[in-house]
């Protein structure tokens, strides 16, 4: 996946995967050193959380690390389908 933090316009690329049950959804996103821009490239962010699914939209909060800025603590994602 990439995805681009709207706050800070940078982009990173990694994984995201999960399970769905119902509307509802459980999501992990991992993207490893590399995965974003400069000057972030150094950097690695793991994330998981819970959300809901509805029509081609998944909606969910996560919470994490960031091994350049340490925790997560409250985070929200939007996956559209494309």
């Amino acid at each position: 996946m990439t995805m681009t933090d709207t706050s800070t316009a940078v982009t990173g690329r990694g994984t995201l995967s999960g399970t769905v049950s119902g509307s509802a959804i459980h999501l992990s996103l991992t993207i490893p050193a590399g995965g974003f821009d400069v000057p972030y490239a150094a950097c690695s962010a793991s994330v998981s959380g819970d959300g809901q699914v509805s029509g081609s939209t998944i909606t969910a909060a996560y919470t994490g690390t960031n091994s350049c800025s340490g925790a997560i603590s409250a985070g929200q994602v939007t996956v559209n389908k494309q």
